[in-house]
């Protein structure tokens, strides 16, 4: 198994705005399922609208990331 940090990019929207966000760090066997355990499985986000996406590996549509450095390139 390999860890893996899991990074959310920033968002600017309707007047709200965040920098990028590490979701966690974990341990799995792929990137997807290194997504679904630091989003999902630690209860920070649920599954499905309004939180995270296993088809387009999002929270509230912002990308993840497996390092900061890609995560902050949006909006910092």
């Amino acid at each position: 198994m390999k860890t893996w940090e899991v990074w959310s990019e920033g968002y600017a929207a309707t007047g709200e705005h965040a920098g990028a966000t590490l979701e966690g760090t974990v341990e799995a066997e792929s990137w997807p399922e290194a997504c679904r355990k630091a989003c999902v499985d630690s209860g920070q986000w649920k599954d499905g609208p309004g939180g995270f996406d296993a088809a387009r590996l999002t929270v509230w549509g912002c990308r993840l990331f497996d390092n900061e450095t890609d995560a902050r390139r949006s909006f910092g």
